[in-house]
């Protein structure tokens, strides 16, 4: 414990995750801002994920499940066990800038905002960064505007616990791919949130394995929200849930079904720019990877 500085507990959930795994970890171990503790939840791992972790001292305290869950229950589970001011995450393939932890805390000490969170940098197993993906908004209550454009990435986000506890906000267990979605969305909806402009991650949040679900997760908290907002957002309901539509479009390429996205398209090419380049790509003599190449998921 430092005297004077909140603490930060930083929320790890792992499962099988030891290539990366040690790099990680030293990201938080390097950063200028001190008072910190890793919230490391094993969901039950078979590879060497628990020896890398275990070799570290009694900041990283580690916790294992018995049996492995869905993300949305490991992150639930895990975040019982913090006890810090401010409540941050890393994925086990991912890294802080060294700086990331003092400059939202320095952000968060406002007491003005529930959450915030920062742009991203996307690397290549390397380190070589190959796309930048800055944060848009400014702080303040910007749930119009993640309705027309999710900007949050889960790695660059900080949360007030205080804020957690006393509205009852938490991960949802039901949920597979887009717990965070589900949550960040939710706290935006109704509190103010700060936007910094800084970290980087190593990889793409859009993974093969789970784009089928993405669609139906997202719907899911949209329909939520659009029921204790019936008449407000009109317009900025009707963009996200069009942005549904892309994620089942993306998982028809995976499955190399173009003329199956290319039936979806066309419903809704005409509603943004985005679309009707996705349209042209379609029609376009190129096979299903080379497109999700174009558009930088993993092939």
């Amino acid at each position: 414990m430092v005297v004077g500085k909140p603490l930060v507990s930083i929320i790890m959930n792992c499962y099988n995750s030891d290539h990366f795994l040690r790099e990680a970890i030293e990201s938080v171990y390097d950063q200028t801002y001190s008072n910190w503790e890793i919230i490391f939840w094993d969901n039950a791992s078979t590879d060497s994920s628990p020896e890398i972790a275990k070799s570290y001292d009694d900041r990283l305290k580690y916790f294992r499940n018995n049996t492995t869950t869905n993300l949305g229950m490991a992150r639930k589970l895990a975040m019982k066990k913090t006890s810090g001011k401010y409540i941050s995450f890393l994925d086990c393939d991912d890294i802080y800038l060294c700086h990331k932890l003092e400059a939202q805390v320095k952000l968060m000490e406002s007491g003005v905002y529930a959450m915030c969170y920062g742009g991203s940098m996307i690397i290549d197993e390397s380190g070589l960064v190959f796309q930048y993906k800055k944060a848009k908004n400014n702080s303040g209550y910007i749930f119009r505007n993640l309705l027309k454009h999710y900007e949050i990435n889960m790695q660059s986000v900080m949360l007030d616990s205080s804020i957690l506890s006393k509205y009852g906000y938490d991960f949802s267990d039901k949920l597979k791919y887009s717990p965070d979605y589900d949550l960040f969305m939710k706290i935006s909806s109704e509190r103010k949130v700060a936007v910094y402009k800084d970290y980087r991650i190593s990889k793409n949040s859009l993974s093969v394995s789970s784009v089928d679900i993405i669609a139906m997760e997202n719907k899911y908290t949209l329909d939520y929200l659009h029921a204790k907002n019936p008449k407000k957002y009109k317009k900025e309901f009707s963009s996200a849930y069009k942005k549904l539509k892309y994620y089942e479009i993306i998982s028809a390429l995976y499955k190399k079904d173009k003329k199956k996205a290319i039936g979806i398209v066309k419903k809704i090419f005409l509603s943004r720019y985005q679309f009707m380049f996705l349209y042209i790509l379609l029609l376009l003599p190129i096979n299903s990877k080379t497109i999700l190449t174009l558009l930088k998921r993993p092939g």
